[in-house]
């Protein structure tokens, strides 16, 4: 099998020469999705040279078809040789493959957008060469921000399970903080990891042992309660939904710090929450290993112990995943949120705390997107393979950087931290 990719217009288009069997098939899929992920999202299939195609084939195209689909794009088979149409149209498969219709893009739902929201054009510009496109969501005011907990005893090793708050994590919620699920908060004491709340969504990294993410999802009725030792919890709706490009950058990656410089600039706000849904060139950031309930007064922080409470990502990796991250940053971090912010890195005097769940690629839909129902068909179909606590690593030489995106969606607001830790029972 010979694969030639050629871009038309606004297709991007790659030629098939040969048999698409069996042993050819994986090559095609690998063909596809290295044109979905540079950004691709009609791609056309020219079948002129190939002379046979079997179920192991069909498999494949429906594979993407269905990953294009849903990202609003669009698979199409041309140019199909006599043999090859006859097993498509006896397969039934041929409005799918041959004449498939674009998805039309979607609207924000009238209970999350003002009355026009749903017509107005996006703001586009660039920014170093990174594309932007800016829509609005709501005329809301700035979301409500509150510190849970006492960040500062972490470092001390004296956090406890027993005083974590349970945050209701209605659709409204945004959070970032130590975590677990529980009925009760003495149940997390030896489970308490990296967590975030988004959407209605919870995701948690579990510290007992098992090393893998767990979730829960609003339903219907059931909404998910996670218990946090510590964390930054904020309530409101997002302003803005801001999509970016990075391609023609002259790195062809976002920074996290770029991009939270460049959202603060766009709500013209010293503060922001966060939200975002991207496709990562490279992520960087810390996991616990063990609970900190567990310290007992030992810094988990203290060299050379800190290895048996904390790993580290040790390389910048071209991941390609798709990462939900969740978080705040302040220009000015006030008393109250000094404890849990850190540089975010070069791109913005900021400081933030963001926590990254990290998924298997697949291709977002462009466009106007529904938080939502984004993130619920996400975690629905996809099991996220780490949670971490997002870093700057900028050591002179050996420093690995920060989180590196490619492409993706941010929604954002402007935040208001008013609200003390003691106040948090009547707040949530």
């Amino acid at each position: 099998m010979i694969i030639t990719p050629q871009s038309q217009g606004d297709s991007y288009v790659l030629k098939l020469q040969g048999r698409l069997d069996a042993n050819w098939a994986d090559l095609v899929g690998k063909a596809i999705e290295t044109a979905i992920r540079a950004g691709h999202h009609e791609v056309d299939l020219d079948f002129g040279e190939v002379s046979y195609i079997s179920s192991a084939g069909l498999r494949i195209l429906l594979k993407y078809y269905k990953q294009l689909k849903a990202a609003r794009g669009a698979l199409r088979v041309v140019r199909p040789t006599e043999p090859v149409l006859n097993v498509i149209r006896l397969s039934g498969l041929m409005e799918i493959l041959l004449n498939p219709t674009r998805q039309p893009p979607t609207t924000v739902p009238t209970s999350q957008a003002t009355p026009d929201a749903g017509q107005e054009e996006p703001r586009r510009w660039q920014r170093e060469g990174i594309d932007f496109e800016s829509y609005k969501l709501s005329s809301a005011g700035a979301l409500e921000g509150h510190v849970l907990g006492r960040p500062e005893a972490f470092s001390k090793g004296q956090l406890s399970a027993a005083d974590s708050r349970q945050v209701h994590c209605t659709e409204d919620i945004l959070a970032v903080g130590l975590g677990a699920f529980g009925h009760r908060p003495e149940d997390t004491e030896g489970r308490l990891g990296e967590s975030l709340v988004v959407a209605g969504v919870a995701v948690t990294l579990p510290t007992d042992g098992s090393s893998v993410p767990d979730y829960q999802v609003t339903e219907r009725e059931l909404v998910p309660d996670l218990n946090l030792a510590y964390g930054l919890v904020a309530r409101g709706t997002f302003s803005r939904l801001i999509r970016f490009e990075a391609r023609r950058g002259q790195r062809g990656v976002l920074s996290l710090g770029d991009l939270v410089e460049s959202v603060l600039q766009e709500l013209q706000s010293e503060s922001a929450g966060f939200a975002i849904l991207a496709e990562s060139a490279s992520v960087v950031g810390a996991m616990l290993k063990r609970s900190p309930a567990l310290a007992r007064g030992q810094s988990p922080l203290t060299f050379p112990t800190v290895r048996d409470w904390l790993t580290f990502t040790t390389e910048r990796a071209d991941e390609r995943n798709l990462v939900l991250i969740a978080g705040v940053s302040e220009r000015a971090p006030q008393q109250e949120t000094a404890h849990c912010l850190r540089a975010i890195g070069p791109g913005t005097r900021a400081q933030g705390h963001f926590h990254a769940a990290v998924f298997p690629y697949r291709p977002l839909p462009k466009g106007r997107l529904d938080l939502p129902e984004t993130v619920a068909s996400l975690v629905g179909t996809e099991s996220a393979q780490a949670v971490m606590h997002l870093l700057a690593d900028e050591r002179q030489f050996e420093g690995l950087g920060q989180t590196d995106l490619m492409r993706g969606a941010c929604w954002a607001g402007p935040l208001r931290m008013q609200v003390r830790a003691a106040q948090l029972n009547s707040a949530l």
